[in-house]
């Protein structure tokens, strides 16, 4: 578990607004997140869970996207909307769902 918290926060924390892309090609604003796995089934079977959405970051147009994850978030949203997605998260089971400002690129 802490292996996967650990692996999300990286890649997570990779995602961030290029000076090649404007606001118009990302999905920026606050995220909850509940996870990343290599790996989709796993990711889909988590996704079942906890709710959310599946990103798939290999096709992240973001230069720094952590290649190889598929992350389940719900987002972009206010902070407030986002601390509810998170405890929407947590309620299913994903303890470790955190939120944060971030940019998702569409492929």
């Amino acid at each position: 578990m802490l292996k996967t918290v650990l692996a999300a926060t990286l890649a997570v924390t990779a995602l961030t607004l290029s000076a090649e892309r404007t606001p118009a090609e990302a999905a920026c604003g606050f995220w909850a997140f509940a996870g990343a796995f290599q790996n989709y089934n796993n990711a889909q079977r988590r996704q079942r869970q906890v709710g959310g959405s599946i990103w798939d970051l290999d096709s992240s147009d973001s230069p720094n996207a952590g290649k190889g994850f598929f992350v389940i978030a719900e987002g972009p949203g206010s902070r407030a909307q986002a601390n509810r997605w998170k405890r929407q998260f947590r309620n299913n089971g994903a303890r470790s769902a955190y939120v944060a400002r971030r940019c998702l690129y569409a492929s």
